[in-house]
């Protein structure tokens, strides 16, 4: 009898001690802060492995195998009422400029979305300041939940506009024409900003707000695009017609400064360029060197003769830079890193003929002096891009944000050449060897190269 006594005892005090628990809980909770634990952002993951590396390949093996379905998420957004509510709920948008540097250089943004509704809006939540302006434009065979939830964008942030495009099928003129759309609707808006960066759907930012506004003023008014000799087979329809300028090949990304917008969206022989590019293949690479590689015919503020470095390239044998850092930029092209599957190894996967970055890229991309990555999936080794996304808002956060110097960034040959410096007096002419889409087993270089 005495047994059976004892042991009720320690019962009572263990479900007094439950229930006494609960009462504290629900009296000193702070249901303020709840909702900001709801955040995507703060899902739970170790991520040091993945940022810095590690000899620790369990800890790799973890992060290439984390899993996170946001298939909840995307369907509470299109189920939604109120679309801003919800956004509120699961994602961090910066109601402030954290600094006065950033608040007084202000950045216009153009996209092109048309799918992954949960990776757009966190993508955007990192770009997001409210002194930016934002144009998107979606293309016209995304779904109706998907264009309805773009569209109601502006509705929760008054910086947005929203477009629906043409279908961008890669190789069509629909691709440039809805990026065109954003930029003459940004270029003719009466809001100030400094500089217009391109952004697909599936970029990530290397560098911070505050990194990019420094990186911006090292460039000084010029254009940052890449630069490569225009094929001849992308001529297509076109082929025989002479165009309204020498056409060259770049990326689709690109940074221009808004006295060159201005100057590009009210030029006539830039619309008939469009005109032309429209008959050929994949005019989205053609358009952005061209508009700003041939000043005598089109001088268009921060452009550079193209033809300089195309020369250049084709008479002096240098040796290509060894380091690709914020400290020695290794190159002239900034806009985005992209990794072609002929260019090196890809520790996630080649499609389209391009590296979708897993886990294992994080780590050197993170080093990279780029802008921007391309291009990196939320349903495809999440950790590579949850913890790329957790890396660049600690870097924002950091007190040691301010510390960041972009002197390089203004060493580039592409900057040099605009304040003047002919081709010959480059602080850095080997910087400008390669072009994003340089394929390393074509190339020869001697032993005595400089």
């Amino acid at each position: 009898m005495v047994a059976v006594i004892q042991l009720k005892i320690p019962k009572r005090l263990f479900y007094s001690g439950v229930a006494l628990y609960i009462v504290l809980r629900l009296i000193l909770v702070d249901y303020g802060a709840v909702a900001s634990k709801r955040k995507l952002e703060e899902i739970p993951l170790e991520c040091d492995s993945v940022i810095n590396g590690t000899e620790d390949s369990r800890a790799f093996s973890r992060a290439v195998q984390w899993d996170w379905h946001f298939n909840w998420v995307e369907d509470e957004i299109f189920k939604a009422k109120n679309v801003c509510s919800v956004i509120e709920k699961y994602f961090n948008f910066a109601k402030e400029a954290p600094t006065i540097e950033e608040a007084e250089y202000p950045l216009a943004y153009g996209l092109v979305v048309y799918k992954t509704i949960v990776q757009v809006l966190m993508q955007l939540s990192l770009f997001y300041q409210p002194q930016h302006l934002f144009c998107i434009t979606v293309d016209n065979q995304s779904s109706d939940q998907y264009k309805a939830v773009i569209e109601a964008l502006p509705k929760c942030f008054p910086n947005m506009k929203v477009f629906i495009g043409e279908p961008s099928n890669w190789g069509s003129f629909g691709i440039l024409n809805n990026v065109y759309t954003c930029f003459n609707w940004l270029a003719q808006s009466k809001q100030k900003w400094e500089y217009y960066q391109y952004l697909s759907g599936t970029d990530l930012p290397i560098r911070t707000n505050l990194e990019m506004v420094r990186i911006f003023k090292a460039l000084n008014g010029s254009i940052n695009t890449d630069v490569s000799t225009f094929e001849v087979d992308r001529y297509k329809n076109m082929e025989g017609v002479l165009p309204p300028m020498p056409i060259y090949k770049s990326s689709m990304s690109v940074v221009v400064p808004r006295n060159a917008s201005n100057y590009l969206v009210s030029s006539p022989r830039v619309q008939k360029l469009l005109k032309y590019l429209s008959k050929t293949w994949i005019p989205d690479e053609s358009f952005w060197s061209t508009v700003s590689g041939s000043p005598a015919l089109l001088p268009v503020p921060g452009s550079i003769r193209v033809r300089d470095i195309l020369w250049l390239r084709k008479n002096f044998k240098l040796r290509p830079p060894f380091e690709n850092t914020v400290n020695s930029i290794g190159t002239s092209y900034i806009g985005r890193y992209q990794v072609w599957g002929w260019q090196k190894e890809c520790f996630g996967k080649v499609k389209d003929y391009s590296c979708l970055f897993g886990v294992g890229d994080i780590e050197e991309i993170m080093t990279r002096p780029e802008l921007v990555a391309h291009k990196l999936y939320l349903d495809f080794q999440p950790a590579g891009f949850m913890c790329m996304f957790k890396e660049i808002r600690r870097k924002a956060q950091s007190p040691d944000a301010g510390k960041f110097s972009a002197k390089s960034y203004a060493e580039m040959p592409t900057v040099e050449l605009y304040q003047g410096k002919a081709i010959t007096q480059l602080t850095h002419p080997h910087w400008l060897v390669r072009d994003s889409f340089f394929n390393p087993s074509l190339e020869d270089f001697d032993k005595e190269v400089l």
